[in-house]
């Protein structure tokens, strides 16, 4: 979506840039503000105020008082004019989000997910939006991006999903293609830990640091790293798949070549396998298992321990090729108090070099907000960037 009908020259577009960065994050500021922060000039300032302003991106405050001289007005952003959608779609739950283009959420919603998995699972997401906008009174014509978030790897030419093996049935759908169609709205597609990363980035303990490491462990096991800012990726979108990593159990058999031998070791189905060759009850969810070990009971502790030393040595191999400044541990099962101490103590054991390890601030939602998060810089980089020069845009911070 263009700010004119014939979009403007690069150098106006860097310069309308400048402008929504300090409107963003600043606030309400008057045109004379803009051009001191900017170095911008007054008449370039009142084009671009006035090209924003009739395009709606932009709006007038109020006056400024109590100042020496002329009042002046302020401008800030229409909050109104555009939203985007982010979605964590899991294999069990699915949560949805609609923010504003300052970055504000209106609406979010959270259901099991089908479990018939495929096309099922996009008809829901396409009417939990539906669900959210009546609620919100939102035009859908005004939600201009979506971003989902999704375990697995895609495909960079033919949006296929692949290593995502909790998922049922949605490897040979374009998922970003087909929800476009029915959201009416561009698309991005995401790796939901990738998401997690971001997410911790924009709202959680990962604020103003550039090189961060987010490991998920949880129904399902993912790495997603932040060098400088940017995502890690790799030559084909697998950097981060660390459930493959050859330890934990054995690498060679059936199960780790499906699904990775580290995630045969300590996600969730893993460790309940564990704890019921170790002599416990079959069945039994790591939920239980965790607050088992918390009651001390000798088994469930000695499942928890051996987990926090796999994961510990992970850490620490992430460590040793990354160097993040932190290390963020979310899932269901990696933020549990319980685990975060074994894993500390893991890394005590195998390591004489200071990690900082800490639980993921967001919890479950870490995954929703960096989709947010992914949204908005994309809708940001559509209406307010130079398209030959997209960038990572940095977020303001949440109100």
């Amino acid at each position: 979506m263009a700010l004119t009908e014939n979009a403007p020259p690069v150098l106006r577009q860097i310069s309308v840039r400048a402008v929504m960065d300090v409107l963003l994050h600043t606030g309400p500021t008057s045109r004379a503000d803009l051009s001191k922060i900017t170095g911008l000039s007054k008449q370039t300032m009142s084009e671009v105020i006035r090209t924003l302003e009739e395009a709606g991106w932009v709006r007038e405050k109020g006056v400024t008082t109590g100042r020496i001289g002329r009042s002046a007005i302020t401008y800030e952003v229409n909050g109104t004019a555009g939203y985007a959608v982010g979605v964590d779609m899991g294999a069990t739950t699915t949560r949805v989000v609609l923010g504003n283009i300052v970055g504000h959420i209106v609406g979010e919603v959270e259901y099991p997910s089908d479990r018939r998995g495929g096309y099922h699972q996009l008809e829901q997401v396409e009417a939990a939006l539906a669900r959210i906008l009546a609620e919100s009174g939102v035009a859908r014509e005004h939600v201009l991006v979506a971003a989902i978030a999704t375990p697995g790897v895609v495909e960079p030419t033919t949006g296929a999903l692949s290593m995502a093996p909790n998922l049922v049935d949605l490897g040979s759908i374009n998922i970003a293609r087909t929800l476009a169609d029915r959201l009416a709205c561009p698309v991005v597609l995401e790796n939901d830990v990738n998401a997690a990363a971001i997410g911790e980035s924009w709202q959680g303990h990962a604020v103003a640091i550039d090189t961060v490491a987010f490991i998920s462990l949880g129904t399902g096991i993912g790495l997603g790293v932040l060098q400088d800012g940017k995502l890690m990726r790799g030559a084909s979108g697998a950097a981060g798949e660390i459930s493959y990593l050859p330890f934990g159990a054995d690498p060679y058999s059936e199960d780790s070549l499906e699904r990775g031998a580290l995630e045969c070791a300590i996600a969730a189905q893993g460790i309940s396998d564990f704890y019921q060759r170790s002599g416990g009850a079959k069945d039994t969810s790591v939920r239980d298992i965790l607050r088992l070990a918390e009651e001390e009971d000798p088994i469930a502790a000695k499942v928890i321990r051996k987990v926090g030393d796999i994961a510990a040595l992970l850490i620490v191999s992430v460590n040793a090729i990354v160097d993040p400044t932190i290390i963020i541990i979310g899932g269901s099962i990696g933020r549990h108090p319980l685990m975060v101490q074994r894993i500390r103590e893991g890394i005590a054991k195998a390591s004489r070099r200071r990690i900082t390890v800490e639980a993921s601030a967001l919890g479950s939602r870490a995954t929703l907000i960096g989709a947010l998060a992914i949204g908005l810089n994309h809708l940001h980089n559509l209406l307010f960037s130079p398209q030959a020069l997209p960038e990572q845009r940095r977020l303001p911070p949440p109100v």
